[in-house]
């Protein structure tokens, strides 16, 4: 059993049954085979599957079994071996205490990679993700037992990364199953199972890297945040999707990766949308790394700046232009779900000059006419429904009975006052009373500074040292 070509289904079931899972013969013959195992059956033979099905210690053997599974869903030409392989991958979620195979991250890889053959080619990432989730939720269950002590909970995305160990056997590890679990998710896009992957698995804290090399642990790390990221916008949680993407960045790294490309794309389409200006890597990210990101972006970063500086019709001409570059990096999808965000900030942008206009007025500075929510035949009454169901106490509208749309009134609120009004009083701050009163202790406020900036002057005018000062600074110069 020292050569590959010795590695048959026969001999490793035998020497798993002749050594307990735990003991030391396991862990000094049966795991290094596994380990440099390569598809020894040649071909899928559905009587070999079908006899493990049968094993009646699936424990003692759960390695060979995990393998075996992971060669039938690789060669498997059919609907009925598919439908068998999955009846093992279910009997290893549900009988198999996967915590202590951890140790083996080989073998869960080859698992994860099959699963991923079988949902790419049958384009069943649906029933690929369901059964992942099921194994990933007892896996994490099985390792939460071994936590020795809660940690404290880090408040920065370094510190995050940071925190968890390195080979650590105690607590909730990382393996490659999270990762594909992730990934069938997004593939998947049904709601139902995003909600499901999101409380069984990215919402549960990990504790260590677990028995991962340390290239393939960074590259498991960021993988994980990367799709977790996408599992939240699924979710419509923009705020939560951005700190999984900003810990893709959380490891200490010689050089730039393509996943932190795509992360950082991604963060800001979703930066733009969430928060209405360019999203900005971590402070503890290598300047030179960050370099080689703002090297490969492809215009997101103008798309960003345009956005920032021009009006909403140069941010929706920019976006058109990028579409082919979009489509080819798979996030054109991901525009179209935040397009609706868009106008918002611009919206809310024109509050801080005006604290009214009409819609009319509102449609020229916004450029809303351009986004693809305005309807051909009645835009003004696009950007009134859109204003609505903005549902922002700081932002309404006023439309009389028989007023056309373009001549509604949009009011800004100041957002202070919003907030620390209660909800049923919002509609008392909209009167002429307080508005008058608002705008009076602004001008107050001018009279004030202007007063205050008029005796500085005087006072720098008679003080002997400014005088000096600035006659030495003219002769110098």
């Amino acid at each position: 059993m020292s050569t590959e070509r010795a590695l048959t289904y026969e001999n490793l079931v035998s020497t798993a049954q002749a050594a307990p899972a735990g003991t030391q013969a396991f862990q000094s013959t049966l795991v290094p085979l596994l380990k440099n195992w390569r598809t020894p059956l040649g071909a899928f033979h559905a009587q070999v599957l079908g006899n493990a099905l049968d094993a009646v210690d699936l424990q003692t053997a759960a390695l060979v079994f995990m393998q075996i599974t992971a060669d039938a869903l690789n060669l498997a030409t059919t609907a009925e071996h598919v439908d068998m392989a999955f009846i093992a991958v279910t009997r290893i979620s549900r009988e198999v205490d996967l915590a202590q195979l951890a140790g083996c991250p080989e073998v869960m890889l080859r698992l994860a990679q099959a699963l991923e053959r079988v949902g790419r080619e049958t384009q069943g990432h649906v029933r690929v993700c369901e059964a992942l989730v099921e194994m990933v939720g007892r896996i994490n269950t099985q390792m939460a037992a071994t936590r020795s002590q809660p940690t404290k909970a880090k408040g920065k995305s370094a510190s995050r990364a940071e925190s968890l160990a390195a080979n650590s056997n105690q607590g909730v590890r990382l393996t490659p199953l999270h990762t594909e679990c992730l990934k069938q998710c997004v593939l998947a896009r049904r709601r139902e199972l995003h909600q499901r992957v999101m409380r069984d698995v990215v919402q549960v804290r990990l504790d260590a890297f677990g028995d991962l090399t340390a290239q393939s642990r960074a590259r498991a790390f960021m993988e994980y945040h990367l799709y977790a990221g996408m599992v939240c916008v699924g979710l419509d949680d923009l705020e939560l999707a951005q700190q999984m993407w900003h810990l893709v960045f959380a490891l200490p790294a010689r050089h730039a990766s393509m996943i932190q490309v795509i992360a950082y794309k991604r963060l800001l389409i979703v930066g733009l949308a969430a928060n209405g200006q360019k999203a900005r890597l971590p402070s503890f990210f290598a300047g030179s790394h960050a370099r080689v990101l703002d090297s490969n972006m492809m215009g997101y970063i103008a798309l960003a700046d345009t956005f920032a500086n021009k009006s909403m019709a140069a941010a929706v001409a920019k976006i058109q232009d990028l579409q082919a570059v979009l489509e080819k990096d798979e996030n054109w999808g991901l525009v179209g779900r935040t397009m609706h965000l868009l106008p918002r900030h611009f919206i809310r942008r024109v509050g801080s000059t005006y604290s009214s206009v009409r819609i009319a007025q509102l449609m020229a500075i916004t450029g809303f006419s351009a986004h693809p929510l305005a309807r051909r035949d009645d835009t003004y009454g696009a950007l009134v429904q859109y204003i609505q169901d903005m549902r922002d106490p700081s932002v309404t509208v006023e439309q009389e009975a028989g007023v056309a749309a373009k001549d509604a009134v949009v009011r800004f609120l100041d957002a202070q006052a919003t907030m620390a009004a209660p909800a049923e009083g919002a509609a008392q701050i909209q009167n002429e009373q307080q508005w008058a009163a608002l705008l009076e202790r602004k001008v107050k406020q001018v009279d004030e500074l202007h007063e205050h900036l008029s005796k500085l002057d005087r006072h720098l005018a008679l003080t002997k040292e400014y005088v000096s000062n600035s006659r030495d600074q003219t002769e110098a110069a």
